[in-house]
């Protein structure tokens, strides 16, 4: 059976993504339709369906009640998607004063086709625009929106210094968008402190940028940087292109991966000292601090919700379901933050884990006695992945690479095992000496030579609904040759 909070996430997704009055308004009037039409197809003068219509009321009323609570969530959360506001009119915007919402990076030089475009870049939340109007010298009006602002090279380590959650007065211009997609950014050609982060924020971005620059004097520490903090600002140009045309960008994008690695792997060490609560509750506190480290991204966001639901299931002795935690998880960063579930990795994030979640045991059931059971189950967990965020791939990047599904079976081992032995070089833990080094140098030419091999495999361009309709097709067809499969086992079994 479904899990009520499965449903509720599909409802709220459908209203959400859709943004049509007519789908909202065919699923909620969905189950009214279901029940008249049982209504109308009871005989007179039995009451047998009529009781059977009512225990069915009774027993599955839940589901409707969630697919009602699904809508009224995505309903909630469309108008709360707000387009950026200046207050002004854009053209004649001269100055833009807000809060830093992430760390400052810096970009390689001649990466945008905007005009102007300085070295750095960040997102900032607008409080207030000024704008030059004639017959005034100057206007000033209160904003709100989230505007991607590019900075000047100079002002980039002033910038970080401060980081996340400083307050800042750039003057500049709006840029045009080229691009056709309704998106626009500022460019600042002066930027000025107006108020420091809170204290908390300034503090996690000295850790933060004490561990960057103890990576950056390593020859491997652009990739280390890139897995364990996100920064991408030292990694090696070659490099980041192999693993995108391999079509394993999600690998250097901070997700639930890294999260669920580097908690396993502090779990495991302290299960034995603390015990199961222990560890779990450990665990939980580490990766509420790695999120304030490396900041709030969706994906990592998604997988905190779900590692917190989990533990409090297991340590209040509840069976998990990770389906139900997976639209719980859903539902909550939907109405906590609506304008990140439009970003491309909240999107892909939660088609992958709902992908292997759903496909993974039926695809490991299928390589049982073909493969051994590791291979057979990462090779189902990133079939399943594949599948389910194929047509958004194709509909985002417009290419697909369907043998990126062999390239992640070898690639994600090699970055775990690379990720986790540049922990004690970004902790600057005496391990980190010279053996390690040159076992992390080794390991890094390694990971680079494979990632070139893949990146040189053939790739494809699918159209969009053709592909849309192989993938349903598919998905569907594996759920039920799996489910034949295990009923022929079952049917074998007493015979073996």
């Amino acid at each position: 059976m479904v899990s009520p909070l499965c449903i509720a996430a599909l409802a709220a997704a459908t209203v959400f993504y859709t943004r049509s009055l007519w789908v909202t308004g065919f699923l909620a009037a969905a189950p009214l339709v279901v029940r008249l039409g049982i209504r109308l197809g009871m005989p007179q003068g039995t009451g047998t369906l009529f009781r059977k219509f009512r225990l069915f009321r009774e027993e599955k009323g839940f589901p409707w009640l969630a697919l009602y609570l699904g809508l009224c969530a995505g309903l909630f959360a469309l108008p709360r998607v707000t387009a950026l506001e200046p207050g002004l009119p854009v053209e004649r915007i001269v100055s833009l004063t807000g809060t830093l919402l992430d760390d400052p990076r810096t970009l390689p030089g001649g990466s945008s086709g905007f005009p102007g475009q300085g070295r750095g870049m960040a997102y900032l939340n607008l409080k207030k625009t000024e704008a030059l109007l004639p017959g005034t010298n100057g206007v000033r009006s209160s904003a709100r929106g989230r505007i991607p602002v590019f900075f000047p090279a100079g002002t980039m380590d002033r910038v970080k210094d401060f980081g996340r959650g400083a307050e800042l007065y750039v003057e500049g211009r709006f840029l045009p968008d080229r691009s056709g997609s309704g998106g626009i950014s500022f460019t600042a050609r002066s930027v000025h402190t107006v108020k420091a982060p809170p204290a908390p924020e300034t503090l996690r971005t000295a850790i933060r940028g004490s561990m960057l620059q103890r990576l950056g004097e390593k020859s491997w520490g652009g990739l280390a940087a890139a897995l364990l903090l996100g920064s991408r600002e030292n990694l090696e140009g070659d490099l980041a292109r192999a693993y995108r045309d391999a079509g394993l960008s999600h690998i250097l994008a901070l997700s639930g991966m890294h999260l669920a690695f580097l908690s396993g792997l502090l779990t495991l060490a302290l299960k034995k000292p603390l015990g199961k609560r222990g560890a779990l509750t450990a665990g939980l506190g580490f990766i509420f601090l790695y999120v304030l480290l490396v900041g709030p991204q969706p994906s990592l966001v998604r997988s905190v919700i779900m590692y917190a639901l989990g533990s409090c299931l297991v340590l209040s002795g509840t069976v998990r379901q990770p389906l139900a935690l997976l639209g719980a998880a859903f539902l909550i960063q939907l109405l906590a933050d609506p304008p990140s579930a439009l970003s491309i990795s909240f999107i892909l994030s939660y088609l992958a884990l709902g992908g292997i979640l759903i496909l993974g045991g039926p695809l490991e059931s299928l390589f049982r006695g073909s493969l051994p059971p590791p291979a057979a189950a990462g090779l189902a967990a990133s079939l399943g992945a594949f599948i389910a965020t194929a047509p958004a791939v194709t509909a985002f990047f417009g290419v697909l690479r369907p043998l990126g599904i062999i390239a992640g079976f070898i690639a994600v081992p090699l970055s775990s095992g690379f990720m986790a032995l540049s922990i004690p070089g970004a902790l600057n833990l005496p391990l980190a000496d010279f053996p390690l080094d040159r076992l992390l140098d080794l390991w890094y030419l390694v990971l680079k030579r494979t990632m070139v091999f893949f990146s040189q495999l053939p790739a494809c361009r699918p159209g969009l609904r053709e592909l849309w309709g192989f993938s349903a097709v598919v998905f569907a067809g594996i759920l039920v040759v799996a489910r034949k499969m295990a009923r022929w086992r079952t049917y074998l079994a007493p015979f073996a």
